[in-house]
């Protein structure tokens, strides 16, 4: 008997459903969609006065033609965007949480590739009196083909050093355990290595200036909870988001996604998993199954 439930069973990422949106064409743009406005809707109530959020053009290009090297987007944005207003409202008390450890603390200049230091020079116009404030962060929820590998890297990556150099934040979500994570320096998981993580979130702050910035890493395996994160904003604020709240709403939310993981079953693709993390999924199951089946009895 099939074992489904509309409640994500996982702590964390649903090792299910992850696996066959990685492996059904299509299947990831769909999740993405709906994931980066629920991640947007969870920052909202965070924020301190004076910031919104914006969901807009991802970095990620939709189409590269390749025979001029340009994509087709005259202007390109983030999936979210976190801005700051001239105007106030009162202050908002969100409810109190811990945020999750770093795994660990880089510098901003190793996360980016020589090839991409020779990138061509980028003009920026300030705007003033703009009712709809200044872009102070970004969040980017990758996908398949930004990755290593895939057919838009070298385009993203380009457009990663211009974020960068413009001196805004940049937050960089990674839950695509198949393919290698875009900053070189990290072992890759896909490729076997027992130090790397499936799953990793980037928090970029090219503040002061390039050459001193840094990049924060949180990384966790298969059956961790998602981290709770301090996002950075203008100055010292920060808006402290948890991960996991927006990740159980899409689930949750969504009808198709409960029913791809059947708990009876290994995930697709289960091999492309570390064996350490098929163990973990595996006493995961048999847990979810015994708590079943006592259940079933009673």
């Amino acid at each position: 008997m099939s074992i489904y439930s509309e409640q994500n069973l996982y702590p964390g990422i649903n090792a299910h459903v992850n696996s066959f949106l990685q492996n059904e064409a299509g299947g990831w743009k769909n999740f993405h969609s709906e994931h980066i406005v629920d991640i947007g809707r969870t920052i909202n109530p965070q924020l301190p006065s004076g910031y919104f959020t914006r969901s807009e053009k991802s970095l990620q290009i939709d189409k590269f033609e390749p025979e001029t090297g340009i994509d087709t987007h005259e202007l390109i944005g983030p999936d979210v965007t976190i801005y700051q207003s001239r105007s106030h409202r009162l202050p908002k008390q969100p409810a109190p949480m811990a945020s999750t450890k770093p795994t660990a603390l880089l510098p901003l200049l190793e996360t980016v590739s020589e090839e991409d230091s020779l990138t061509g020079l980028v003009i920026y116009r300030a705007v003033e009196g703009s009712a709809t404030g200044r872009p102070v962060t970004r969040i980017e929820l990758l996908s398949p083909a930004n990755k290593p590998g895939g057919s838009h890297h070298i385009q993203y990556m380009v457009k990663r050093l211009d974020t960068l150099r413009s001196g805004l934040r940049l937050v960089e979500i990674d839950y695509l355990h198949q393919t290698p994570p875009i900053i070189y320096m990290l072992p890759r998981y896909s490729g076997g290595s027992p130090d790397a993580y499936p799953y990793m979130i980037l928090v970029d702050d090219p503040r002061p200036a390039l050459e001193e910035g840094t990049t924060t890493l949180y990384a966790f395996h298969t059956d961790d909870p998602l981290p709770i994160i301090d996002i950075p904003l203008e100055g010292e604020e920060i808006v402290r988001v948890d991960f996991g709240a927006a990740y159980s709403t899409t689930f949750t939310n969504s009808n198709f996604f409960y029913t791809l993981a059947d708990y009876t079953q290994d995930p697709p693709a289960f091999d492309r998993y570390s064996e350490a993390d098929r163990e973990r999924i595996q006493k995961l199951l048999a847990d979810i199954r015994h708590q079943q089946a006592s259940g079933s009895e009673e």
